[in-house]
């Protein structure tokens, strides 16, 4: 009896000793955990560079909208997200830059677009839907136009750095 006993104590030890080890963890599982960290925290730092980005830029596009139709697209939607507490605290002009040809839909579009921002939140007040083109500082028309009408020419060909002249269409006096 005594050996039974004894046998049943050592198994009961090697059970509880063995259930509270802790698992292996192979060096392939901590590197998808570190990096599955790292992809959940990547994006914190960059969020006020974004909304900087997109202040500055203020539009959406026909990109923003499933095509061939006025409802917004999953990407629209974070886009107007992202805009409204930018609209609420600053205001301004969100510019539709659209290449769509049918008014009615460009409409529509800008329809939806508002309605999507006051339904979030946005104080409309203060803020317009305009068919324009992006934000920032573009160039001027004469040079768009040059660079238009040049297309795909070499420099040298289009008189450009090769053939003496300035690219950027400013006089190179110092």
């Amino acid at each position: 009896m005594h050996r039974w006993t004894k046998n049943l104590v050592m198994l009961c030890g090697l059970v509880v000793v063995s259930g509270c080890q802790q698992p292996v963890v192979t060096s392939t599982q901590r590197m998808t955990n570190k990096m599955d960290y790292a992809k959940q925290h990547r994006f914190e730092h960059m969020t006020d560079m974004v909304d900087n980005a997109i202040l500055y830029d203020m539009t959406i596009a026909d990109l923003h909208f499933v095509p061939h139709t006025a409802e917004l697209s999953g990407t629209g939607v974070a886009r107007l997200d992202r805009l409204v507490p930018l609209l609420n605290t600053y205001g301004g002009v969100v510019r539709y830059e659209t290449q769509e040809k049918n008014a009615k839909l460009v409409e529509k579009r800008m329809g939806h677009a508002r309605e999507y921002l006051a339904l979030a939140g946005c104080t409309m007040d203060h803020v317009e839907i305009k068919t324009m083109i992006s934000g920032g500082r573009g160039m001027p028309a004469s040079d768009a136009i040059d660079a238009m009408t040049r297309g795909t020419q070499p420099e040298s060909a289009a008189g450009g750095a090769a053939a003496g002249g300035n690219p950027l269409g400013a006089s190179a006096s110092n």
